[in-house]
Formats: structure tokens, C-alpha cells, sequence
């Protein structure tokens, strides 16, 4: 088929293309004016204080898209829906329905919109749902720092008490003072041998031999005591540097977990009702374009039907059995009885009966007349039956 057929097709069934699309529009509309009112309500999230600030973990050139997409997906916990449910009533399958997380332009701000068929719960569920997705980012982060603040607080205190310790055990409250201590008054002895025997007094200098030995002997005592206590030191200045690097996390988290719960930070605005003829217009095309292209399947539907059922006809007609009864009835018709006969039918009509002996002029021309008749009946039988098988 070209072009031009399928455009006479559409020409012929027009209503279709015109009455599926129309009615379709019309039940559309029907339906969404008719459909009883809901409300939106918009509950902002300020984020200036939250983002790119000290202790924040979204910082950085990616800041703006990490707290979005944190924020969505903390609205989307089933532990920010139970709460929201706790508060309001509204189920998760009806939270997640409703709810929609919209950033604003191109800052971090973000909009938590629901809509709902009750006013109240519409505002409701929108402060609810911000609130509840803000303390799961920052309160849990603060849990957790709390908890790392108090293990880098009790390391620090087991690496405190082993230096004590040590002190108790050793009766050394500074174990690197002490050796230092007995370091210099090795080197001090030393130092005075020396200058007696410069002086020439070799007998006193020999003499401090046996006091020099002695500090030896005591600060080589002392390289265990020191190697034990080197070990519980860097262990103290490592728990002592983690605690303070955790306290620091802990205040940020601390300030950031007062900044996401605050009152300052979610903004309710007012509540408001659907508009119906926008949710028409955005959706009236797209039911005309589904009604019209139902009702070309419709027209083409019927039209592969029509042609099946003219095919089935034409076999029908063009049947040999068929064609050898309908040339059987035309000679049943046209049946000639022979002039020898004393009675009959010619040509459907009796034969006259008049004289006995008629006159041979009239009966020769009779004959001749009958001869024109049979030959005229049967050149009429002769296009039927051929038309009948075929």
C-alpha cells in the first residue's frame, strides 16, 4: 500500500481518528476536576551553616551535590519514615508516595514537599520528614564521635596508668630525668679524674676508678627500665594526640548536630492547594496522543478484517461446485421438449393445437421459427454457464 491508500483509509474512518482522542480527553478531564482536592506544603532547608563549614563533612568543590544526595537518601530511611509515622500517623507507603526532595537552583538548599488529601497532615509530614532526615545525618555523626572520643579517652588513660606503673615498680617517678641524672655524674667523675691526673695527682686519680665503675655499672641498669618506658611513652603520646583530635571532631559534630536541630534551619511555608487545571493541561496531551494512537490500532484492526472477510468471499464464489450448480439450475430452465412429442413446453410456453392438418406454408415456417428459437436459448444458456464457472 502507498501513502495515498492509507490517507483514503484515514479520510474514510475520520470519526475514529476524531471520536477515540476527544472521548479519552473528556474522561481525563472528567476525572482529575472531579478527583476531590489535595494540599502541598514546602518545608525549606537552610544549609548554610551545615556545609563547606569547620568540622562539615561536605566540604570542597563536590559540597553542594553530597549533602543533596545525603539528604535524599536520609529522607528516604526507614528509620527517618518509622519516626515520621510516630509523629503523624502517615504510613511509609504513603510518605514515600508523596514526598518529594527538590534542591533549589543550584545552592544546597533543598525543598521537602508533600502532598496530601488533609491539610494538616500535609504540613505535618513536610516539617516532620526535614527534621527527621537532618538528625539522622548530623545527630548519628555525633553519636559516633562521641563514642570515638571516649575510646581515645580511655587509651590515653591505660598508657597514663602503665607509666605509673612503671614508676611504682622501678620507685622511678621519671625514669629519662633519673638517667640523665646518673649519665652526668658518670661524665662528672669522669671530668675530675681527668683534671687530676692533668695536675699530676695520679694516686687520686687512680683512686676515682673504682666511683666511675660503679656509675657505670648503675647506668647500664638503667637501659631496660629506659627501653620499657621509651615503649609506654610513644604509646602515651599516641593515645594523647588521637584524644585530641577526637575531642576536636566531637565539638564540631556537636555544633553542626545544634545547627541541623535547629528551629532556624527548616522553614514551613504555607500550605497549598493543588491546582487541577496545571495537572490538566500537563496531562491532557499525553491522553489525546494515547487516545490517537488507539484509534489508528482500532482503524487498522478493522480494516485487516474486511479485507479477510472480502478474501473469504471471493474463495467462496470462485468454489467449482458451486459454479456446477448454478449452470445445472440455468438448464433446468431453459429445458426444450422435442416436436415429436405431443405435448410440452417451448421455451416455457405451450405449443398451439389448432388444425389437425395445418397449412405446410404455416407449419414450414412454424418449424423454421421454433429452429430460431432453440438456437437464440441456447446461445443465451451458453455466456450463463460460462460465467457460473467462473
Amino acid at each position: 500500500m502507498e501513502i495515498i491508500d492509507y490517507l483514503r483509509i484515514a479520510r474514510r474512518r475520520w470519526w475514529i481518528l476524531v471520536a477515540v482522542p476527544v472521548l479519552a480527553g473528556l474522561a481525563a478531564a472528567a476525572l482529575i476536576l472531579s478527583a476531590p482536592a489535595s494540599y502541598s506544603s514546602t518545608a525549606t532547608v537552610s544549609s548554610g551553616s551545615l556545609v563547606n563549614s569547620d568540622g562539615s563533612p561536605f566540604t570542597g568543590t563536590q559540597a553542594t551535590g553530597q549533602f543533596v544526595a545525603a539528604f535524599t537518601a536520609a529522607s528516604q530511611n526507614p528509620q527517618t519514615r518509622q519516626a515520621v509515622q510516630a509523629q503523624t500517623g502517615v504510613t511509609p507507603t504513603d510518605q514515600a508516595d508523596g514526598i518529594e526532595v527538590d534542591p533549589i537552583g543550584a545552592s544546597s538548599d533543598l525543598q521537602v514537599i508533600f502532598t496530601s488529601r488533609d491539610r494538616r497532615l500535609s504540613a505535618a509530614v513536610a516539617q516532620a520528614t526535614a527534621r527527621e532526615a537532618l538528625k539522622q545525618m548530623f545527630t548519628v555523626r555525633a553519636d559516633q564521635a562521641v563514642a570515638t572520643r571516649d575510646r581515645a579517652q580511655e587509651a590515653a588513660s591505660e598508657a597514663n596508668a602503665a607509666i605509673d606503673a612503671l614508676a611504682k615498680k622501678y620507685q622511678m617517678a621519671d625514669a629519662p630525668k633519673v638517667y640523665q641524672n646518673q649519665l652526668a655524674q658518670v661524665a662528672s667523675l669522669q671530668q675530675q679524674q681527668a683534671t687530676m691526673r692533668a695536675s699530676g695527682n695520679a694516686i687520686a686519680a687512680a683512686a676515682m676508678d673504682a666511683p666511675i665503675a660503679s656509675a657505670k655499672k648503675g647506668l647500664s641498669a638503667f637501659l631496660p627500665i629506659l627501653a620499657e618506658y621509651n615503649d609506654l611513652y610513644s604509646r602515651q603520646v599516641a593515645a594523647s594526640s588521637d584524644l585530641t583530635q577526637a575531642q576536636a571532631e566531637w565539638r564540631h559534630a556537636l555544633a553542626l548536630k545544634a545547627a541541623a536541630t535547629s528551629d532556624t534551619t527548616v522553614y514551613l511555608g504555607p500550605t497549598t492547594p493543588a491546582d487541577k487545571q496545571a495537572t490538566l493541561v500537563a496531562t491532557l496531551p499525553v491522553i489525546v496522543g494515547v487516545g490517537l494512537f488507539l484509534a489508528v490500532l482500532l482503524i487498522l484492526l478493522i480494516e485487516v478484517s474486511s479485507r479477510l472477510r472480502r478474501g473469504r468471499v471471493a474463495r467462496s464464489s470462485a468454489d467449482p461446485a458451486e459454479a456446477d450448480e448454478a449452470a445445472e439450475d440455468l438448464r433446468h430452465d431453459d429445458t426444450l421438449v422435442s416436436p415429436a412429442g405431443g405435448s410440452g413446453t417451448l421455451n416455457g410456453h405451450a405449443p398451439s393445437h389448432g388444425d389437425a392438418s395445418p397449412d405446410p406454408v404455416a407449419t414450414g415456417s412454424q418449424g423454421a421459427g421454433d429452429s430460431g428459437l432453440l438456437e437464440h436459448a441456447g446461445a443465451e444458456a451458453e455466456p450463463r454457464a460460462a460465467r457460473s464457472r467462473v
